[in-house]
């Protein structure tokens, strides 16, 4: 029952939304980076998403309250950061968008870090308006939703792999997939 109320939900309640917007000319048709948005970090700094150009991005969407399927992600991007040459971690960025925006502001995404220990250097906790996540999510088929109780999300496991160029390089989809599939897209990206 719990299975077909979680397909469900994650099948029925997705919004559908325009496609990515018409990458400038510097950038591919269907650039990730082409989204205009604009987000705030864990420490409170504005992060400007069409200025990852040139940067390789390892994304992820959770909440930082969850105690599902959240943490494994998240452990499963520090299994891919890990791997990776200290050349390599400086051309990566890892970033995780928060589903629930009016509740992961600042100090919740501070303190997930924290949780975490995940390296302030290399890492963005990132927190914006409904719509540019809503965006980010439909470029990347993430299907969310907000549970009944009010808290909860249920939500797609995938850790996205973007190019310097925003192209989408590769999807780990499911957490037993393991790692070695985004490190190899990673040092891909890299040569290109």
């Amino acid at each position: 029952m719990k299975t077909l109320l979680l397909f469900f939900l994650l099948g029925a309640s997705t919004m559908v939304r325009s496609e990515v917007p018409p990458a400038p000319a510097a950038l591919p048709q269907g650039s990730l980076y082409a989204l205009d948005a604009t987000w705030t970090n864990q420490a409170g700094k504005k992060v400007v998403w069409k200025e990852s150009t040139g940067s390789i991005r390892v994304v992820a969407v959770g909440y930082a309250t969850c105690k599902g399927l959240c943490p494994r992600i998240i452990a499963d991007m520090q299994r891919i950061e890990k791997e990776l040459t200290a050349g390599e971690l400086a051309r990566c960025r890892f970033t995780f968008v928060t589903l629930d925006p009016k509740n992961d502001g600042v100090p919740e995404l501070k303190a997930l870090g924290e949780r975490h220990k995940l390296d302030d250097a290399r890492w963005d906790l990132l927190t914006g308006e409904e719509d540019a996540l809503l965006d980010l999510a439909v470029a990347l088929g993430i299907r969310y939703d907000r549970l009944p109780n009010g808290i909860d999300f249920v939500h797609s496991y995938q850790i996205a792999v973007i190019g310097p160029d925003g192209s989408l390089r590769h999807k780990w989809t499911e957490s037993g997939q393991g790692a070695q599939p985004s490190i190899e897209a990673i040092r891909k990206a890299m040569t290109k």
